[in-house]
């Protein structure tokens, strides 16, 4: 493409002068930790004030990454050793390695047509040992929300959405990372908005957010500018807690967020409207198309043998475009350390406690055989943060002349 392009990283295209400006601020006063300094540190508080209001969750946890957010979380709700996780064929390998971190067992659901959890598939997928689901809001898009909360209600089995790449999206008009009982959001420099790195957490459960607090701090809940040991909350401590430096960029991209995925969505929706009429390809079904915040594009094709011989052309005239089925740890196959079931110690576990000798899963290709087929034909393109009505039409043109080309 001959333009001069925007960045691949959403809020990076929306750095200004007010992060400066916070940042700065942060320096001046000396006060870089979030909870005391030399002058009153203010901007993770703001941040986790702001994001309360924005999500619509009566509680919100900054932490220092979304990884930390998922072990946080995991610990905060006590899964362990006997415990089945079940999490979808897509995904990224921080979501499995908090499972495994917890000494618990990933469970692979298969994908939808929508490339997120087949609330179908996720109700087989149930066992006694079942403790936790997790719904990933994979590639910018939400879950079917009303269809899993079904089948865990039915359960009566918690919910944790990783809205990680699906930040500021909404399933029929409510916030992704509220319709279960915690959400979990990634602050990292691919995401919708960034501080490099950074999570939040969100959730309107009282008691686990006191939990929450003290696993991600030193075991005990943080009140009154100090921990707080006599509390009965006694948990083991991550040191997880988010610095005033990233809370002064998060705090300022979040309000940004709105807007970002405004424009994502809206270059994504002209790019598909400029290519709807080729034949022999269709997009992933979007589960709710105002809820879509617009990073990524799918494009599905009748078979694999086409999706491989567009991509050759796609890369020739787009960037960060990937077959799903190579798109790296994002893919249960190419997670190597799953795959392997390597231990967290010589001592086997998680694989090889007694407690777990009922949970024998293959986490080989084949393991997820619908999900599978869905990548060996898809083709996913980044769609930049930032993109001028001309490079949206430069873009289109592109993908229409690989696809003309691969036929």
């Amino acid at each position: 493409m001959k333009t001069n392009w925007p960045y691949e990283f959403p809020g990076i295209n929306w750095l200004g002068k007010e992060e400066e400006k916070a940042v700065l601020d942060v320096v001046r006063k000396g006060s870089l930790f979030r909870y005391y300094g030399p002058q009153a540190p203010t901007h993770v508080a703001q941040l986790e004030d702001w994001a309360k209001h924005f999500y619509g969750a009566k509680h919100a946890l900054a932490v220092n990454s979304g990884t930390g957010a998922l072990c946080t979380t995991m610990s905060a709700l006590q899964i362990g050793p006997g415990n089945e996780v079940i999490v979808p064929a897509f995904l990224w390998v921080s979501t499995v390695t908090a499972i495994v971190q917890c000494n618990a067992i990933p469970v692979l659901g298969e994908i939808d047509d929508s490339f997120n959890m087949d609330a179908r598939d996720l109700r087989k997928k149930i066992t006694k040992r079942t403790k936790l689901i997790v719904a990933v809001h994979m590639a910018g898009t939400p879950c079917d929300m009303g269809a899993i909360m079904q089948v865990a209600n039915e359960h009566k089995i918690p919910v944790l959405e990783d809205c990680a790449q699906c930040n500021g999206g909404s399933f029929q008009g409510r916030k992704v990372g509220t319709f279960g009982k915690v959400g979990i959001f990634s602050l990292q420099i691919n995401k919708n908005v960034t501080a490099g790195e950074g999570g939040i957490i969100v959730t309107d459960d009282d008691a686990l957010y006191k939990r929450l607090v003290a696993t991600h701090d030193v075991g005990v809940p943080w009140e009154n500018s100090a921990p707080n040991e006599a509390s009965d909350v006694q948990f083991w401590g991550q040191g997880r807690r988010m610095g005033e430096l990233a809370g002064a960029v998060a705090n300022v991209q979040l309000r940004r967020l709105p807007d970002i995925v405004t424009h994502m969505r809206a270059s994504k929706q002209r790019i598909k409207t400029a290519i709807s009429d080729l034949p022999g390809v269709s997009f992933r079904r979007l589960n709710d198309a105002d809820g879509d915040t617009g990073p990524f594009l799918v494009l599905c094709f009748d078979a694999e043998l086409h999706a491989r011989q567009v991509l050759e052309s796609l890369k020739k005239n787009v960037r960060n475009v990937w077959r799903l089925c190579e798109y790296g740890l994002h893919i249960y196959h190419n997670i190597g350390s799953l795959v392997k079931k390597v231990p967290l110690s010589p001592a086997g576990n998680p694989w090889s406690l007694p407690q777990n000798a009922d949970s024998v899963y293959d986490y080989r290709k084949g393991a997820c055989p619908r999900s599978d087929e869905l990548f060996a034909r898809s083709i996913l393109i980044t769609i930049p943060s930032r993109l001028t009505r001309a490079q949206e039409k430069e873009m289109a043109e592109a993908i229409r002349a690989s696809l003309a080309e691969g036929r």
